[in-house]
């Protein structure tokens, strides 16, 4: 599988199962109002533990581009890191949505000093953009961190075309 390095952060695929893997911290594509309906935010939650959107929710609404930090409840993850890309659940998603979000996990992961992080496919669902888009997009952002401290971030595939477009994202290779 893929991966990429500079000195700022070190970019991985995994496939690891996602109550699993051991990081700091494990996004959450959620939506302002914290509701954790959609996947993958209702996999993180039946993972996490429901109370871990009764926590998010006591400080909605949430801005796309903003992050909540919450535990991660029963997963070997330490925290989760909320993130809306959308309004509403089941709202409509863009690329803009899913770099704002993604440049809201690595400002949290600054302000908290987390060295590792897990990101799922976020904005690639029925009413949002395509998963190629979305790979791009959260790509495009980790490459360009340049944190005080070194990142390694995991790309969280779910299946083997999850593996392919994050491939693809890697190598530059999505029109």
């Amino acid at each position: 599988m893929a991966a990429e390095t500079n000195e700022s952060i070190d970019i991985q695929i995994s496939t690891l199962p996602w109550d699993q893997i051991q990081v700091d911290a494990f996004v959450a594509p959620t939506n302002s109002e914290g509701v954790m309906s959609q996947f993958p935010a209702s996999k993180l939650r039946d993972l996490a533990g429901k109370e871990v959107e009764d926590l998010v929710k006591e400080h909605t609404p949430l801005a796309i581009g903003a992050a909540f930090v919450t535990h991660a409840g029963k997963m070997k993850a330490r925290h989760l890191i909320h993130v809306p890309n959308t309004d509403k659940p089941g709202g409509r998603v863009q690329v803009e949505d899913v770099l704002r979000a993604t440049a809201a996990v690595l400002v949290a992961c600054r302000v908290k000093g987390f060295s590792s992080i897990a990101v799922p496919l976020m904005g690639a669902f029925d009413s949002g953009i395509p998963a190629e888009e979305a790979a791009r997009a959260i790509h495009s952002e980790l490459k360009a961190y340049r944190g005080d401290r070194p990142l390694k971030a995991f790309l969280m595939a779910k299946d083997a075309d999850d593996v392919e477009v994050f491939e693809l994202a890697m190598e530059g290779n999505i029109p």
